[in-house]
């Protein structure tokens, strides 16, 4: 598999394959701080801070994005060319998307970008939802952001002796990794597993906002001018795929929602 040497996704989305130092230079440039966009700059101002409620509500931001990433994937099925079994992975992702939004905000979290209602958007590079390797490229892309956003958590909140928090991240963020070799293999990046350790590429929150900002996924329209917003019926209609899980609480606890 041949390096990859982009230096944004819409660059990574023209090869067929991807390797993994192309998304870790992707990840690495978006952490150093360039390009930063100013639509979402408050939300990195925000999360600076670290403190633990702080730190739930970016991990709030980042399901958000999620639910709305992977609800438009499914509407767009045909388009980006998902067999059966593959449609039915992606409902059972978004749902665990949608129970982590649950749950975070039952931890306390506060809406810092993109609430439903809010007017302020998600965006995607232009053929996220029109080719399975646009698709395939971005998730691998949101997963490995959200993974190493949720290890930085945790590391927070041991600092802040939270340890229920830390729970919480180190579950979600489990979870994540998952959803991060399940868009491997959608995108035929093979292995589909690859990692001994996940990677971490921010020292805390505010690196990972930082991430997801640079990389455009926050309103910035002029890098990715796919833009959604997150609803109420996306996460009503995520949460109706729940019945296909089984583990639907953090260590088995009771849902407080």
């Amino acid at each position: 598999m041949d390096d990859i040497t982009g230096t944004s996704i819409e660059d990574m989305n023209k090869g067929s394959r991807e390797s993994r130092n192309g998304f870790l230079k992707l990840l690495a440039g978006a952490s150093a701080g360039v390009a930063l966009g100013a639509t979402a700059s408050p939300l990195i101002a925000s999360a600076a801070t670290d403190d633990p409620t702080t730190i739930i509500s970016v991990a709030l931001v980042a399901e958000y994005l999620a639910v709305t990433f992977q609800t438009n994937a499914l509407a767009n099925a045909a388009a980006i060319g998902f067999r059966p079994d593959e449609f039915a992975t992606i409902k059972a992702v978004v749902a665990e998307e949608a129970i982590h939004i649950n749950y975070l905000k039952a931890f306390g979290a506060k809406d810092l970008y993109g609430a439903a209602g809010s007017g302020q958007l998600f965006t995607f590079p232009a053929n996220t939802f029109t080719s399975r390797n646009g698709y395939a490229t971005t998730a691998v892309i949101l997963e490995t952001a959200f993974v190493t956003a949720y290890m930085a958590a945790v590391r927070d909140f041991a600092a802040n002796a939270r340890a229920d928090l830390a729970q919480l991240a180190y579950q979600i963020g489990a979870v994540e990794a998952e959803h991060r070799a399940l868009s491997r293999a959608i995108g035929g990046f093979v292995p589909y597993s690859d990692l001994a350790f996940e990677t971490s590429l921010v020292s805390n929150v505010a690196g990972a906002a930082t991430v997801l900002t640079n990389l455009g996924f926050l309103g910035n329209t002029t890098t990715n001018p796919v833009a959604l917003p997150f609803t109420t019926a996306a996460q009503t209609q995520a949460l109706s795929y729940a019945k296909i899980l089984t583990q639907q609480t953090p260590g088995g606890s009771r849902r407080p929602y």
